[in-house]
């Protein structure tokens, strides 16, 4: 089986990458993903992306994947919380259900890790 080529390697990262930003904000208590700065630069990459794939860039800002040589992957998602939910909980069912989406497309266990990086101070609405 042979390696698989970059732009193989970056479809695949930002399909976890989808998968995984789709699965936290799905989850009570997450106002929104946060990027950082590497994941406002990757936001000039959507061009390539689109003329790469024909299709959109997925909104995967707040994410990032790495997929190590050994054939680990690496899953960091920076949330903002409600201030009205419990912090830890909601960190504790976002690393849940990313691990969850991501094993679902990848068939690999990710190392997941979770970071709360703002807590909104709006009560969320129901």
């Amino acid at each position: 089986m042979s390696a698989p080529s970059q732009g193989e390697g970056e479809i695949e990262r930002v399909t976890i990458a989808e998968a995984a930003a789709t699965a936290a904000r799905a989850v009570d208590g997450v106002v929104r993903l946060q990027p950082g700065l590497v994941g406002l630069l990757k936001q000039f990459a959507a061009q390539a992306w689109e003329r790469a794939t024909g299709r959109e860039m997925p909104d995967i800002a707040g994410t990032e994947v790495e997929l190590r040589a050994d054939g680990t992957v690496h899953v960091d998602v920076r949330i903002v919380t409600a201030i009205d939910r419990h912090t830890a909980a909601v960190g504790t069912a976002v690393h849940t259900a990313v691990t969850a989406a991501v094993e679902a497309a990848t068939g690999r266990v990710p190392q997941v890790r979770v970071r709360v990086v703002e807590i909104d101070l709006e009560p969320t609405r129901s």
